[in-house]
């Protein structure tokens, strides 16, 4: 198989499983084997592609050209391909941990939302793969439009007006800044094409980069950045199998992506470096709101809500290593921001698979009720802690290197009060996790913890534990993937 077809492949497999889950809707049977199987199949794809970029190989499909130097085009390159293997083999354990879910929960409408999650995952490899501007906006919004429907599944008042929120945020968001900041820079450069330096290199001046900076974080609203961060909470409306999508597997990373390729390909370190004011006040805006979604997250009992604004400080820790991207850091600050991503997909799917495994199983999402039931379900919670462990921070999971490194970056650009921002966020994440996971680990078990006498089925403990697992791979592929990723700094195999 060549790499161009693969990369076509990549693109098109998830929307042929969307329509073929909708299809096999019946029995529930053929419907979950159609369903997994698609999963592995795109999985297996991206990493073919992770393969085809380690060797220096390149593919570029160009679909369309709407307007001069414009295309609606496809690249494959190490950045895109790492973060879209992370989430696609993840999405085969969110699979498995889906047929789970809707047969304990007898979930209305699984096919749907099996349907939706598939095209979101179509919508998240035109993100990572896209080759330009036009795109990467034209993949975000179909993203939006694919998860939009996840929120609004159960169809009661309250996922409705949580749709609307959901929707109205990201659209308002991108309609409002990333376009006009899109626009802008084609009447600059008169291309959109992602350039390695920066497509805005050398042609725009510091006050001009600064507006665009800043029009484009804000327009990147699923990065969680303040005040275009509303739609993640609302976003608990949605099924637990459609929050792993949401949190870990295609929306957040997505805005991660984005904002990455727009620093790198966009900007440019030197570009970012004159735009000293606007860089420091997003750094200022990322750092002190990660801190604060931190310290909400401890306030709420819903254990959705608490994950909810965990994932967003997880996230705007990516937007801070995007930003720290000055000449002086810029290979350690988006390398740090990239482990970040993959970190935050992990530990995100993990966390949010065992609390749709124990809402199966027990029915229970408040967290006071959570103490002990890490003793009727060791698999689910050890799988928790471990997530947990690396959402924090701690060595050795991937969380703890991914902070490391920005850190590094933070020392490095000569902002130490970033680094200390970073620390508060690990504290403050250890005090709305920790104790949450020793309770269910230590506390008394319950004697009516589970709704039917069988417990959690094998889809829904296998997939939480082996993501679970997943946190550690950084602590063997840190350094090779410090080369693995070089070419999206330096400009090499591009």
């Amino acid at each position: 198989m060549s790499v161009a077809v693969a990369l076509i492949a990549v693109l098109a497999t998830p929307v042929v499983h969307a329509l073929a889950v909708t299809l096999a809707a019946r029995p529930p049977g053929l419907r979950d084997v159609v369903n997994a199987l698609f999963a592995i199949v795109l999985a297996g794809l991206t990493v073919y592609l992770v393969q085809a970029a380690a060797l220096h190989e390149t593919a570029r499909i160009v679909l369309a050209r709407p307007l001069p130097n414009v295309e609606l085009a496809f690249a494959l390159e190490p950045l895109g391909a790492l973060i879209a293997a992370t989430v696609a083999t993840l999405g085969v354990l969110a699979a498995a941990h889906t047929s789970g879910v809707v047969r304990a929960t007898q979930e209305k409408a699984p096919a749907r939302m099996m349907a939706f999650i598939a095209l979101a995952s179509a919508a998240m490899m035109g993100v990572c793969f896209s080759a330009n501007l036009f795109t990467f906006f034209v993949a975000y919004q179909a993203l939006t439009l694919a998860t939009f429907p996840l929120v609004a599944h159960r169809g009661d008042d309250d996922a409705r007006k949580a749709a609307r929120t959901y929707l109205a945020t990201l659209l308002m968001a991108s309609a409002g800044f990333f376009l006009p900041a899109m626009v802008w820079t084609y009447a600059i450069a008169g291309a959109l094409d992602f350039h390695q330096g920066g497509v805005l290199a050398g042609k725009v001046d510091p006050i001009t980069a600064s507006v665009l900076l800043v029009l484009f974080v804000l327009g990147l609203a699923m990065t969680a950045i303040p005040p275009v961060h509303r739609w993640l909470p609302v976003s608990i409306a949605a099924p637990f199998p459609a929050l792993v999508t949401i949190q870990g597997l295609a929306v957040l990373p997505a805005g991660g992506v984005g904002l990455l390729k727009i620093a790198s390909y966009v900007f440019g370190s030197t570009v970012l470096q004159s735009a000293t004011w606007a860089t420091r006040g997003l750094i200022v805006l990322a750092g002190v709101s990660m801190c604060v979604a931190a310290l909400i997250a401890l306030s709420k009992q819903d254990i959705r809500e608490r994950l909810a604004y965990s994932c967003m400080a997880q996230s705007l820790a990516v937007v801070m290593g995007a930003l720290l991207a000055a000449p002086v850091s810029s290979a350690v600050g988006l390398f740090a921001a990239s482990l970040q991503v993959v970190a935050l997909a992990c530990a995100s799917a993990t966390l949010t698979m065992a609390a749709g495994t124990v809402f199966a199983a027990t029915g229970r999402r408040n967290v006071v009720d959570y103490s002990g039931l890490g003793r009727v379900m060791p698999w689910t919670f050890a799988g928790f802690a471990l997530a947990a462990a690396s959402m924090i921070g701690m060595p050795p999971f991937s969380g703890a290197w991914s902070k490391l490194w920005l850190i590094v970056a933070a020392a490095a650009a000569a902002m130490p009060w970033a680094a200390a921002l970073l620390g508060a966020a690990a504290i403050l994440t250890f005090v709305h996790l920790g104790p949450l996971a020793a309770s269910a680990l230590a506390g008394r078990a319950p004697t009516d913890a589970f709704k039917r006498p069988d417990g959690a089925s094998i889809l829904l403990a296998a997939p939480v534990i082996l993501s679970a697992g997943a946190t550690l791979w950084l602590l063997v592929l840190a350094e090779p993937l410090v080369n693995f990723l070089q070419p999206f700094w330096t400009g090499g195999g591009r």
